[in-house]
């Protein structure tokens, strides 16, 4: 998050507030400061509400908590206007019923970002992957395309060109030789064109990367911002940053490539909220990341893909981080 919008500090703490009732439950103090908290700034109540509603739509909340939150802070009882006191018993159910109608709005409302694109692709792609499974598809022309979990790609074979689109996530081609029918893949942008040859490629946060493990691949990119004109042998890579307006080849053992088919994430020097993006695809669940100093952080480390939360237990201990199960289905990291 950024630590320059207030309110994204807001719902830090706000998450913060709330990972700390969950684990003291019954510290009355700790209740008394959240109500405080709460009642401080009517943004703080917003931010409040902001969380409880996303931990509501990925997990029930713990009973004990929900005091805090189901009536008005005493601080602000105090300060409600005389005509509050006198209203009925029906309209107190109305308002409590609107409520829950507004909840179960937000509520929506989140799903709805959340899934949304997920369903566009769905409607857009020929084979969509979910959290955690890889798959492997015969193709028309008989390559093969492994996709890693989160992954969505669309088939373009014509009689002239066999080709696909990588629409999200990281795949990785064994592409059968026919010298009339090159084999294309694009990504945002970028072509990777082949005869028959073995490579992956992968799109992350306005990147892709592209990694050859036998045979040539030349790749194209007239992108304005990034603009692409290689041949890529055996152990090579590149790595094109439409944001940072880069393109940089390097090498790589051809062994360690997609080694996600292997259950493992090789890194080198990335970032903390670079290696959280891709370990996301592998957990049943989801995981924030709140901490900018954290989510900055430079690592290197091979991480067990077989089980995310090792791995995100690994990730972010060495440099300061901790993470907390809230819920079965959320991960904070901080």
């Amino acid at each position: 998050m950024s630590k320059a919008n207030p309110s994204d500090r807001r719902l830090e703490e706000a998450m913060d507030w709330l990972l700390r009732l969950r684990e003291a439950p019954g510290d009355k103090d700790l209740r008394d400061q959240v109500e405080a908290w709460v009642a401080a700034h009517p943004d703080h109540r917003r931010a409040w509400n902001r969380a409880r509603e996303t931990w509501q739509v990925l997990g029930d909340l713990p009973p004990a908590t929900a005091g805090a939150w189901e009536e008005p802070a005493a601080a602000e009882r105090q300060v409600q206007p005389q005509f509050a006191r006198r209203r009925t018993k029906t309209g107190r159910r109305s308002l409590r019923r609107a409520g829950l109608v507004a909840t179960a709005l937000a509520a929506a409302a989140c799903l709805a970002l959340v899934f949304a694109p997920a369903l566009s692709l769905r409607l857009e792609a020929d084979h969509v992957t979910a959290a955690a499974e890889i798959r492997e598809v015969i193709l028309p022309d008989g390559s093969v395309a492994h996709l890693a979990p989160q992954t969505a790609v669309d088939l373009r074979f014509t009689d002239e060109r066999r080709g696909l689109a990588l629409l999200r996530g990281e795949a990785f081609f064994e592409v059968t030789t026919d010298p009339t029918r090159p084999f294309v893949v694009e990504a945002e942008g970028l072509q990777a064109r082949v005869v028959g040859t073995a490579f992956g490629v992968s799109l992350s946060a306005g990147r892709v990367d592209v990694e050859v493990e036998s045979g040539r691949v030349a790749v194209q990119s007239d992108a304005a911002t990034t603009q692409v004109d290689l041949r890529l042998r055996r152990g090579q890579t590149l790595q094109v940053d439409q944001e940072r307006q880069s393109a940089l080849k390097g090498r790589k053992a051809p062994a360690e490539m997609a080694a996600w088919r292997h259950g493992q994430l090789l890194v080198v020097d990335a970032s903390v909220a670079e290696v959280v993006e891709r370990l996301r695809r592998y957990h049943a669940g989801w995981i924030l990341l709140l901490d900018d100093g954290l989510a900055a952080k430079r690592v290197n480390g091979v991480y067990d893909l077989r089980d995310p939360d090792k791995a995100l237990q690994a990730l972010v201990h060495p440099v300061g981080g901790e993470v907390h199960a809230v819920t079965p289905l959320l991960r904070v990291l901080r």
